[in-house]
C-alpha cells in the first residue's frame, strides 16, 4: 500500500472509531434517562435495557463515522485535526440519532 491508500484507510477508520466515541457519549446519556425512568416505574435498569439496541446503535455509529472518513478522504480533508475531530464525534452523536428515529418512523413494525 502506498501513503495516500493509507491516508484514505487511515481516515475511515479514525472516522469510525470517534463515530463510536460520538455514540458512547449518547449512550451514557441514555442510560442516566432510562435509569431515572426505572426508578420512577420501580423497575431495574436490565428490564429497560436492551442490549440489541445498543449494538446496533454501536453498528451504526461505525457505519457514520467511516462514510464521514470517506468523504474527508473524498475532499482530501485531514481529519486528525481537533475541529474535524470533534465534527465527526458530532456526526456519531447526532447521527445516528437521527437514523435511529427515522428507522422508527419509515420502517414497518419497528
Amino acid at each position: 500500500m502506498n501513503d495516500q491508500e493509507w491516508t484514505i484507510l487511515g481516515n475511515v477508520l479514525l472516522g469510525a472509531f470517534l463515530g463510536v466515541v460520538g455514540q458512547l457519549i449518547r449512550v451514557v446519556a441514555g442510560l442516566k434517562k432510562q435509569t431515572d425512568l426505572a426508578d420512577a416505574a420501580q423497575q431495574t435498569l436490565n428490564q429497560r435495557f436492551s442490549a440489541q439496541q445498543l449494538f446496533t446503535s454501536l453498528g451504526i455509529a461505525v457505519a457514520v463515522g467511516a462514510i464521514a472518513g470517506v468523504l474527508s478522504s473524498i475532499q482530501a480533508t485531514d481529519i486528525r485535526n481537533e475541529a474535524a475531530m470533534l465534527a465527526v464525534l458530532g456526526a456519531g452523536y447526532s447521527g445516528t440519532d437521527f437514523i435511529e428515529a427515522f428507522t422508527k418512523k419509515a420502517l414497518p413494525g419497528s
